[in-house]
């Protein structure tokens, strides 16, 4: 079933950063955007957090139009530096106490309960809890970035870039972990990355942007037999970086 839908989504600033782009994600699946850098990635994962709104087109959330206040709860966005997520004057406990306290009003034992599940099915253990962001590494505060956003249980997860400043083995583990949620709980990805290898493992589908327009779409397997230029040079690139 359609979760989500673009329609003729544009975006300009001083310049069109995105014209006219046309795409949907089912329920349970991992769509993965991929381009070089300044293509309009970032924009695209503003826009479709409600972070900020189109010039023109369409946004849909189960076929109408996405009221992003009242969809606040079911699409999530997850940045590419997590550092940015968090306020550096609040313990990691804080950061984790308010989606609790705010969407399902629980006591304190009770979101401590919920807190210690969450950092488990992140690999964090509570001794975190007490500690501020500069404590933590960055793969550590990315796990919590994560955890903060599975906690409301999300429809849509927005990964921007997630695992661009980690290392290899820390990419894997938190692809591992977010591929586990998807398949448990059925969510739908938007996985925006320049690691070719994380989304042809990761991803259903892919959709391949270049000066704002997407100009390919397909599995990865089929992005390999395509013919358009500027793919096969994305994918020669991605290949000698490897």
């Amino acid at each position: 079933m359609r979760l989500f839908e673009a329609k003729n989504l544009t975006k300009k600033y001083d310049k069109t950063v995105l014209n006219h782009l046309d795409f949907s994600i089912d329920e349970g699946e991992v769509v993965g955007i991929i381009g070089v850098s300044g293509c309009g990635k970032s924009t695209l994962a503003r826009l479709v957090s409600g972070i900020e709104k189109p010039s023109s087109g369409s946004l849909l959330y189960q076929g109408k139009t996405v009221d992003f206040k009242k969809s606040r709860k079911d699409i999530q966005l997850i940045l590419q530096n997590p550092i940015e997520s968090f306020s550096p004057r609040m313990k990691i406990k804080q950061f984790l106490y308010e989606p609790y306290h705010y969407f399902y009003h629980l006591n304190k034992k009770e979101v401590m309960t919920a807190i210690k599940k969450i950092l488990e099915q992140v690999g964090m253990d509570e001794a975190c809890l007490g500690k501020y962001p500069h404590e933590l590494s960055g793969g550590q505060l990315q796990r919590i970035a994560i955890a903060r956003a599975l906690i409301i249980h999300p429809r849509l997860l927005i990964c921007d870039e997630i695992t661009s400043s980690l290392d290899h083995v820390v990419q894997r583990e938190i692809i591992e972990l977010l591929k586990k949620y998807v398949e448990k709980n059925h969510i739908s990805i938007l996985f925006i990355s320049h690691d070719l290898s994380l989304v042809h493992e990761f991803c259903h589908q892919v959709l391949v942007l270049n000066n704002g327009k997407i100009i390919e779409k397909g599995t990865i397997q089929q992005l390999y037999k395509s013919e358009n230029e500027v793919v096969q040079n994305l994918l020669k690139a991605a290949y000698l970086n490897s």
